[in-house]
């Protein structure tokens, strides 16, 4: 073998080394971006969630009576207008609440189950649609005439019902 060929061999050996460790380098680099990237999918997501939410809240500023159809078990109410407004805002929280399970469960955001806080917020909007569901005879009614637009709500109604019934068998 000859010294130019040593030599040459060498050179490719460096560089074969040099570029795996570049690559190396990027991967990693690029494993950081995809990470953050995610970090920020995941803040948009809650901030929509929660600015949805917030509509829904918003209401109650000019019609504070309205509070107590979505959190006091309140049946409805036999005024039209009243009534009207009621199911609004109970179809503005179902809309809310089945969003949020989509932006977490279904669509595109599952990456971000591996992110830190991810699982806590969903299991908190999970729980929070339990609640709203338990205490909102409106937001039950409008889900169980239309649950393949809210089927979330709707597959989470079913295992509660039977709940709600027992407890108001207990008081009723």
């Amino acid at each position: 073998m000859n010294l130019a060929a040593l030599i040459a061999g060498l050179a490719s050996a460096a560089a074969l080394v040099g570029s795996l460790l570049f690559l190396a380098r990027q991967t990693r680099e690029s494993v950081r971006q995809s990470f953050v990237a995610n970090e920020l999918a995941g803040i948009r997501a809650k901030a929509q969630n929660f600015e949805a939410l917030d509509r829904v809240i918003a209401y109650f500023l000019e019609y504070p009576e309205l509070r107590q159809y979505l959190y006091e078990n309140v049946e409805l109410p036999e005024d039209p207008t009243d009534l009207v407004r009621v199911l609004t805002v109970a179809e503005l929280m179902a809309d809310a609440l089945q969003a949020g399970y989509w932006q977490y469960q279904q669509h595109g955001i599952s990456v971000l189950r591996t992110v830190e806080g991810m699982a806590d917020i969903r299991s908190d909007l999970d729980e929070y649609a339990e609640f709203i569901l338990a205490m909102s005879p409106a937001v039950r009614s409008l889900v169980r005439a239309q649950p393949r637009v809210w089927p979330h709500l709707a597959k989470k109604l079913d295992t509660i019902e039977p709940a709600l019934a027992g407890a108001e068998a207990e008081h009723g």
